[in-house]
């Protein structure tokens, strides 16, 4: 794998490891890349799927998503016997598209860390999807982010694509809306150069999953399984994040810790999904940690 993400074409680069934890650094820096002056500019006016969502949304769906704020997100409350229960449920993405009830909800890392918060899950998604049991009487349709998905193209052929045409009857995905889409929440119109999906410096690594979170990633990769290039981006990110763990961090951290297990579970169903090299024809976008030159 050392081997495996090295660009020969470029000069050799120099790795540093944290002076602290003695994990390597990343190579590159995203808003440098992209000619965004630092990271917080960068987020402020494009933020990437993460904080971009709602541009996003508004360029694929043509239409005004609510949200984007606790004080802007729509709140539904669960009906028992015509009474409302406790807290509302906060959307944080909702829009009527044609006759339907559309959220979309982006799944931050605790998502697959609480069991109370898979159930929270539950819970809502049972509430929104039955008229019956939330207090505006509709039927929701539900869409789900990762947190450590990007807008590659072909996620977005996925997302605004079939599942579109799943969930609502048609796709809303085209080459000229998604070109429009990274421009503005990359600040690049290259393809080569959007943010990979996978997990490159956060500490909210597969990990630190409890089971059921594992089953969810788990689950998403195989419902994106039509685009293979998503699997090998996010294991790929992850394989570049062990490699700077372990490269100058040689022996356990303390008795029989490895440090790999860091980014990845002792999980049997997990390891079988992570054991596989990923091919480079599916590796066209930018990596933090990868040995590479991409000025």
């Amino acid at each position: 794998m050392n081997d495996f993400n090295k660009d020969t074409k470029n000069k050799k680069i120099t790795r540093k490891p944290n002076i602290k934890t003695g994990i390597a650094e990343r190579v590159n820096v995203y808003h440098k890349i992209v000619g965004v002056k630092n990271h917080k500019e960068f987020i402020k006016k494009h933020g990437d799927l993460t904080h971009g969502l709602g541009k996003c949304l508004e360029i694929f769906f043509n239409t005004k998503f609510q949200g984007g704020s606790k004080k802007k997100e729509l709140r539904i409350y669960e009906i028992k016997n015509k009474k409302k229960l406790g807290q509302p449920f906060r959307c944080d993405w909702y829009a009527k598209v044609k006759d339907k009830h559309v959220v979309f909800e982006f799944n931050g890392n605790h998502h697959y860390q609480s069991s109370f918060k898979i159930l929270t899950d539950w819970r809502k998604h049972e509430v929104l999807s039955n008229p019956s049991r939330n207090d505006l009487n509709r039927e929701y349709v539900i869409f789900k982010i990762p947190y450590y998905m990007q807008l590659t193209k072909d996620y977005a052929k996925y997302l605004f694509g079939d599942l579109a045409k799943e969930k609502l009857g048609r796709s809303f995905y085209n080459d000229k809306k998604f070109k429009k889409a990274i421009k503005k929440i990359y600040n690049t119109d290259n393809e080569d150069l959007i943010f990979a999906p996978g997990l490159h410096t956060s500490k909210q690594t597969p990990a630190t999953y409890n089971e059921d979170g594992i089953e969810r990633f788990l689950q998403e990769m195989e419902d994106t399984k039509k685009y293979p290039s998503i699997k090998h981006q996010v294991v790929y990110s992850l394989k570049l994040y062990i490699n700077d763990v372990t490269l100058f961090n040689r022996k356990p951290w303390k008795n029989n810790k490895e440090w790999k297990n860091l980014i990845i579970p002792k999980n049997k169903k997990f390891l079988d999904f992570f054991d596989f090299e990923p091919d480079k024809k599916y590796l066209n976008c930018f990596f933090e940690r990868e040995e590479k030159n991409y000025k």
